[in-house]
């Protein structure tokens, strides 16, 4: 048998294999990110024109693939912002910032995914 038809299949047997295992190491992963909100503080409070900071670092045992800061207006409940990253990494920082406005307290919620699907979320309130 000439060399190259049995290279294909050897080749085309090792791709599974390795699909295989990336996707059992995936599928037995239970262990979601860890979210911790460096700023704003729970609770703290804007006088309207002050800049809220948002950071916020994220670790998991694989990998952080998707991240979000929701600012939630907790009155209404209307999403007022949304930012997006997708770092694929084990550690990752998030951080954002917007002007505070007069009668508004706001929800920041932080939403983190590994990639297992695992998902964690942390949140603050500010007024």
């Amino acid at each position: 048998m000439p060399a190259n038809k049995i290279i294909i299949p050897v080749l085309l047997l090792v791709m599974l294999i390795t699909a295989c295992s990336k996707k059992a190491e995936t599928v037995n992963d239970n262990t979601p990110p860890v979210i911790t909100i460096i700023s704003p503080l729970n609770n703290q409070h804007f006088n309207a024109g002050e800049i809220i900071h948002t950071t916020a670092e994220v670790t998991d045992n694989d990998r952080v693939v998707e991240l979000h800061i929701h600012v939630i207006n907790t009155a209404t409940g209307i999403l007022l912002r949304d930012i997006h990253s997708y770092p694929g990494q084990p550690s990752a920082t998030v951080e954002d910032s917007f002007a505070a406005e007069t009668g508004i307290n706001y929800t920041i919620k932080i939403i983190a995914k590994d990639a297992a699907q695992n998902q964690s979320t942390a949140e603050v309130f500010v007024q």
